[in-house]
């Protein structure tokens, strides 16, 4: 007999503040923005900025490498550079 696959619900609980824009380093960043990571290949895409009930905050980006799309999220201490021009295929299409 096979195992039961589990159901994974996304769930946005009530206590978190969810926002589309956010101003790092001085720029104002909004959904698609160019950002480049510390310790991190390749240019990432913003997609959110979240903030939890205990004050943790991160930004959940989408990209990396060329041709490798991944979302990931990252505090936002870690964002080096926020780019003016965008170069990743998504964004230029």
């Amino acid at each position: 007999m096979g195992r039961r696959s589990k159901k994974i619900v996304a769930t946005n609980p009530l206590n978190w503040v969810i926002t589309t824009e956010i101003s790092i380093n001085g720029r104002n960043v909004s959904p698609g923005t160019e950002l480049s990571i510390k310790g991190e290949r390749g240019r990432f895409r913003f997609m959110q900025h979240v903030v939890n009930a205990n004050g943790v905050e991160w930004i959940d980006v989408v990209g990396g490498r060329k041709n490798y799309d991944l979302q990931r999220s990252f505090k936002i201490d870690r964002v080096k550079t926020v780019h003016r021009i965008a170069r990743t295929r998504k964004n230029i299409g």
